[in-house]
């Protein structure tokens, strides 16, 4: 439980022991928390969807979510979003893009980044209503007494808000344990570059795999099957940038997996 709570209190801003400073003595298991980490940050944001659900327009509802969903995080991947767009699109060479990424003032690259992001994310969202994504899943089968009492655009979003924050998580353990880390001095992510074995994203593969069956049936496994492409190609392409990653560039790959994982929702929906 110690390092389930030390994952986290990394990955949102929860005061959970924050003046205990200490890392476990073993922060090898503290990636296998990650999902479970975001399945809970994913419950919490569906918890706080529904009185916006009921009180506000969905426009409104949606924005408020992503709020929350910023909030919870403190920025955190966002930030290094916007340093990973400076960094690898704003520098000519390894040093320069590495050097680029710690300035902690936001470039162009970095607002452009920002700004494309969060409106495709709140337009994805606002979207996925009435998909028919979950059809004939465990998880459909199992409320479909219930479907007439809620809503099914309330059931679809808040069930992308519980897996989205896991796909997020996954997709930093997959690319610190199949890659290295850039720096040669220690920072936000060594510890999860340095730390993640292949065993370990094996392992930490299993629960999203879970939740998708479980969700969406087989499209869900197509839907993970797109993300883990993705991810593999990020991890190829910043191997060719910078040669590994950084704390900014998992920050990166989780606000860009979330966003696919919207994106390729709405897609096979159209299927």
């Amino acid at each position: 439980m110690n390092n389930f709570l030390w994952a986290l209190k990394f990955l949102t801003i929860i005061p959970i022991g924050r003046e205990d400073r200490t890392k476990p003595h073993n922060l090898n298991y503290v990636v296998y928390w990650f999902p479970i980490a975001g399945i809970c940050i994913g419950i919490f944001l569906s918890l706080a969807y529904l009185p916006f659900y009921f009180f506000f327009p969905p426009l409104v509802t949606d924005a408020l979510i992503i709020l929350v969903y910023i909030a919870i995080t403190g920025a955190l991947h966002l930030d290094g979003l916007a340093d990973t767009c400076d960094g690898i699109w704003g520098g000519w060479n390894k040093e320069k893009r590495l050097e680029i990424m710690r300035d902690s003032r936001i470039g162009s690259f970095g607002a452009i980044g920002l700004i494309c992001l969060l409106g495709l994310k709140y337009v994805s969202l606002l979207s996925i209503g009435e998909i028919s994504v979950m059809n004939y899943s465990p998880f459909h089968v199992s409320i479909k007494c219930a479907s007439c009492l809620i809503p099914p655009v309330l059931v679809n979003k808040c069930v992308a808000l519980v897996v989205m924050p896991v796909v997020g998580r996954w997709a930093q353990v997959c690319a610190g344990g199949l890659s290295t880390y850039a720096r040669n001095e220690s920072g936000t992510g060594s510890f999860i570059t340095g730390c993640t074995t292949r065993k370990q994203v094996f392992y930490a593969s299993l629960f999203p795999v879970f939740l998708f069956c479980f969700f969406y049936n087989l499209k869900g496994l197509m839907v993970f099957a797109i993300i883990i492409i993705f991810t593999l190609s990020w991890i190829w392409y910043i191997k060719k940038k910078i040669g590994g990653m950084t704390g900014d560039t998992l920050g990166f790959i989780n606000e860009v997996t979330e966003l696919l994982f919207l994106l390729s929702l709405l897609l096979l929906s159209k299927s």
